[in-house]
């Protein structure tokens, strides 16, 4: 069974776009990464399109425990073609987060049968990066590629929780665009990544994830499109 890398590329790494902005390292005067649950209220929501299809769910929710932020993230994806499912894909990520900073990350990916995982810890002022028998250590901060954090913007670097990497990257301001959200049509920064990571991510002006765009290796276009992003009502995590 061809692997769903294959058809959509693995994550983030292979969109492609037209022009160029100066950089933007700005993040919204608003966003408080202490407490995303002021701006997001408990739970995010996308639906995964493929040129213009769904074929799966995005869900982030976000808890408190003690002093800490605790992120939940959860993707499921399915392609059918015609009466089989040829490609599924899983995602699962946990996150710990202290006073704004990264404590702990677990990451579980189930890529069509094909499996990965990662463990990362905070061990003083560096985050230890565990896959399989291998480590490194990294300076903190360092911000995973979950996108609801706001504070990225400002960054050089970023862990890519699809393969456990670390990605040099530019993160440029390419211009407002109105982007689909529950409140209705909003008015959202396009950012673009160039360098080991290649994507765009919408935020609008208090500094919340809106929406995501990236291209697969088959010349797909996925998108993660807002069902719930400015701080509703929750629901059930993916199954």
């Amino acid at each position: 069974m061809t692997n769903f890398r294959s058809l959509c590329g693995i994550f983030f790494l292979s969109l492609t776009f037209v022009g160029t902005a100066p950089a933007q390292k700005a993040v919204p005067a608003a966003f408080n990464a202490k407490d995303p649950i002021a701006l997001y209220g408990t739970e995010m929501q996308f639906d995964i399109m493929r040129s213009g299809k769904k074929i799966g769910d995005h869900l982030v929710r976000f808890d408190t425990n003690d002093d800490k932020i605790v992120v939940n993230s959860a993707s499921r994806m399915q392609i059918d073609i015609l009466f089989f499912t040829a490609f599924q894909y899983r995602y699962d990520s946990r996150a710990i987060w202290r006073d704004g900073i990264l404590n702990k990350l677990e990451i579980s990916v189930n890529d069509d049968g094909t499996l990965f995982s990662m463990l990362a810890d905070q061990q003083g002022s560096r985050l230890r990066l565990t896959r399989g028998t291998n480590s490194l250590d990294i300076n903190l901060p360092i911000y995973p590629t979950n996108h609801w954090n706001a504070e990225v913007l400002k960054q050089d670097q970023v862990l890519n929780t699809l393969t456990g990497e670390i990605n040099n990257v530019l993160i440029n301001a390419a211009g407002y665009e109105n982007v689909k959200t529950e409140s209705g049509i909003i008015p959202a920064m396009r950012y673009t990544y160039t360098g080991d990571l290649i994507n765009e991510v919408w935020y609008d002006d208090m500094g919340r994830w809106v929406k995501l765009r990236f291209k697969g290796r088959d010349g797909s276009v996925i998108e993660y499109v807002c069902r719930q992003c400015q701080g509703g009502m929750t629901s059930q995590m993916a199954q």
